[in-house]
């Protein structure tokens, strides 16, 4: 007769119990779980052994390997709150640009005599970042980006300053650097040399997500989990934890040439329903 085997993971699926929406995990790395007792030793007198053993309690911990970020599964994995996720799930067809604000002083952005404001203009030339302007006289700047990941920008030095020469901002008028268009105020321009101003720029893209992790009044989230093994000539298990919770950082780690993963630590928790008097339940399908 064949023996009961388990090979591999195909998928984790998440079951929330308070709203009852599933979701699963694909992409994995493992699945161990701890669910083994400690002992507790009955001792005493002159006795080299324990007179007696009883079981204490299971860590009820498993490690998950998740390879993915999909934001149906981020809630599940570590404390959430409704407003954490923004996803723009057809992305920006003509990129798209935070609106300028001051960082440093309150001449740089300015109606009437700094910058009026900032739009798109050659779409195809926008670098994702976070710039930073600084003024340089009454009416030019230097632009810096913190990133060159896109091959589009070239750093001048170790400042992280990508233009070659200053950029004058006209009056009433427009000027136009990688992509993004800087109005002139109504006004004579006069901002004042050293004053600093911040925007984010977000290129053509087909999608964005962002989540924000830790954010003030998230809670965590019980839900049931389903471990389900390859199929393996045609041999399955699937496994239920019916009631658990998660701790991990979904924050992407940047590893040099692998791809990130979130290590998440699960709690198995005594379940509460009625009927159901186990922590874990496996089948077996097929020898």
């Amino acid at each position: 007769m064949k023996p009961l085997t388990s090979f591999g993971i195909h998928q984790a699926t998440f079951k929330d119990k308070a709203d009852n929406t599933w979701t699963a995990a694909k992409i994995l790395g493992s699945l161990e779980v701890d669910l083994k007792q400690e002992a507790i030793d009955l001792e005493g007198g002159s006795s080299i052994v324990a007179w007696g053993s009883a079981p204490g309690r299971a860590s009820g911990e498993m490690t998950l390997t998740i390879k993915d970020y999909k934001k149906e599964l981020l809630k599940f994995l570590a404390p959430y709150k409704e407003g954490s996720i923004t996803e723009t799930a057809t992305g920006n067809a003509a990129g798209a640009l935070s609106a300028i604000v001051n960082l440093v002083g309150a001449s740089l952005v300015d109606a009437t005599n700094g910058v009026a404001s900032i739009s798109v203009g050659t779409a195809t030339d926008l670098s994702a970042g976070k710039y930073k302007v600084v003024c340089t006289g009454a009416a030019t700047l230097d632009i810096y980006s913190d990133n060159d990941v896109e091959g589009k920008v070239s750093y001048q030095d170790s400042t992280l300053k990508i233009n070659t020469a200053s950029l004058t901002i006209p009056s009433s008028s427009t000027v136009e650097f990688q992509g993004i268009v800087f109005a002139g105020g109504a006004g004579i321009i006069g901002m004042t040399t050293g004053d600093i101003a911040t925007f984010e720029v977000t290129p053509i893209n087909n999608y964005v997500l962002e989540y924000e992790f830790g954010k003030a009044g998230a809670c965590q989230r019980e839900f049931e989990l389903c471990a389900f093994s390859e199929c393996e000539s045609g041999k399955l298990i699937q496994t239920i934890y019916p009631r658990c919770v998660a701790f991990a950082s979904i924050l992407p780690n940047h590893l040099e040439n692998d791809w990130s993963s979130i290590e998440a630590t699960i709690k198995v928790l005594q379940p509460t329903e009625a009927g159901i008097d186990y922590v874990a339940k496996s089948k077996f399908i097929n020898r």
